[in-house]
């Protein structure tokens, strides 16, 4: 997984303003504000979820090359 998408999701995993932002219609504005290639704001806006877990999930499967296909929170 990209360095800068890793740290996406564990931010939002640890703040829980950036995660509620990421989930209500601000993302746009967070992923702006990151310093991510075009390749990876199109991947994270591209993510249709209502849960961190599903959002998390869905970014694993956008990079098959990490390993991280099929992955669900424990």
């Amino acid at each position: 997984m990209p360095k800068n998408i890793d740290a996406l999701i564990w931010r939002a995993f640890t703040d829980a303003a950036f995660q509620r932002g990421l989930l209500n219609g601000r993302r746009c504005e967070l992923v702006d504000a990151m310093d991510l290639t075009a390749e990876e704001k199109r991947a994270v806006l591209a993510v249709e979820a209502d849960s961190l877990e599903a959002f998390a999930g869905a970014l694993c499967q956008s990079y098959p090359e990490a390993g991280l296909q099929g992955w669900t929170l424990a």
